[in-house]
């Protein structure tokens, strides 16, 4: 009875490699599509469908805190976390929004009524530089003025309300209020986008090969069949030692049928070609249908003297070899040898014999 070791040979690099190899028109259309794709959708939400233009206003504070020394600070001190919950509380914007009030009726613009606090909060923003008694918020909206008028409200809060609400405060000064609104530069950077996008669809496209390679049961080297299946292989069409393999692998033996695997391979051509490599001596070989296809074929090949069985190279042959040895087992046909039909000729060379082979200037030649 047949007995097979499939999935328990080892990984080949080398072919894994010449795989990828052959594949590189693929793995260059796939990460020109993911480039496209990924970069495309960055420079065309960020540079062609960007937002309206904004404005942004940054004021800068300083802050003292309530301690006898300064090495103090650092146990009392607000971090920007701590900042960004204090200035988007509801106290903080009712003040703010008080002051907005009271600045806006010295103001002729219809625009301040319809000012909301969940506007000014989404808005405004507070940073903590590496001084900790420098913090600073930031307003941006879409308009110069409004974030200009919203930043004037939120000074005065920061300096008049702020420190008595939090003990740790003594005082709170602005030391820097722009005096106008700056347009808001958004940092896009096309060029690294397309480049990032270029190396990470190259990437995941290598990876998707690797693990479709190594999940695939596609033959492509006649040595995978002997390690794999356990059986003799004669070799592939184009093997140098084909012809004194079957020589070998058949001596004595006249009557022998040529099978094949797959449904869709031809054994009367197959046996056309070896007649044509070999020259005499295969007269008295004949075709038999696959036993994939044909399992009264199982009749004839117990009556042959020999049985070749040949196997599409690729195609995914490899669980259809196994189910063919399996079946040819419990009906007693003893398979001779297995031979590569339709192999990578090229890819063989090249494993074997190295790049120079792949370009023709192999000893088999």
């Amino acid at each position: 009875m047949w007995e097979g070791s499939y999935g328990k040979e080892p990984f080949d690099l080398r072919l894994t490699a010449l795989r990828l190899l052959a594949s590189m028109d693929k793995v260059l259309v796939f990460t020109l599509v993911g480039t496209l794709l990924l970069g495309g959708g960055y420079y065309m939400k960020n540079v062609l469908m960007r937002p309206a233009k904004q404005y942004g206003v940054t004021s800068v504070y300083r802050v003292e805190y309530l301690v006898e020394e300064q090495k103090d600070i650092g146990v009392v001190y607000i971090n920007e976390m701590s900042w960004n919950t204090y200035v988007h509380s509801q106290e903080f914007l009712d003040a703010v929004m008080k002051h907005m009030e009271i600045n806006g009726s010295y103001m002729d613009s219809n625009w301040m009524d319809q000012i909301t606090a969940e506007q000014v909060s989404e808005s405004l923003t507070a940073y903590l530089a590496s001084d900790l008694r420098v913090p600073s918020t930031t307003v941006i909206t879409d308009f110069e003025a409004m974030s200009l008028f919203i930043a004037r409200a939120v000074e005065q809060t920061m300096t008049e309300e702020f420190p008595g609400w939090v003990k740790e405060v003594c005082d709170i000064r602005v030391i820097d209020a722009p005096e106008t609104a700056e347009e808001v530069t958004a940092d896009v950077r096309p060029g690294r986008a397309f480049a990032l996008s270029a190396v990470l669809s190259f990437f995941f496209t290598v990876i998707i090969l690797l693990l479709k390679e190594t999940g695939d049961d596609n033959i492509w080297l006649p040595s995978t069949i002997r390690m794999r299946y356990g059986v003799k292989v004669a070799g592939s069409l184009e093997s140098p030692g084909l012809v004194e393999n079957l020589r070998y692998l058949y001596e004595g033996k006249k009557r022998v049928a040529v099978c094949g695997v797959q449904s869709e391979t031809d054994p009367a051509g197959i046996l056309a070609s070896l007649r044509e490599k070999c020259g005499d001596g295969l007269e008295e070989w004949f075709a038999v249908p696959s036993p994939i296809l044909c399992p009264e074929s199982c009749r004839v090949l117990r009556e042959a003297e020999g049985i070749l069985l040949a196997v599409q190279a690729g195609a995914h042959g490899g669980k259809q070899l196994e189910y063919c040895l399996e079946y040819l087992g419990q009906q007693d046909c003893h398979v001779t040898a297995v031979i590569l039909w339709n192999a990578d000729e090229r890819l063989i060379k090249a494993y074997y014999f190295g790049s120079r082979a792949a370009g023709g200037n192999s000893p088999a030649d």
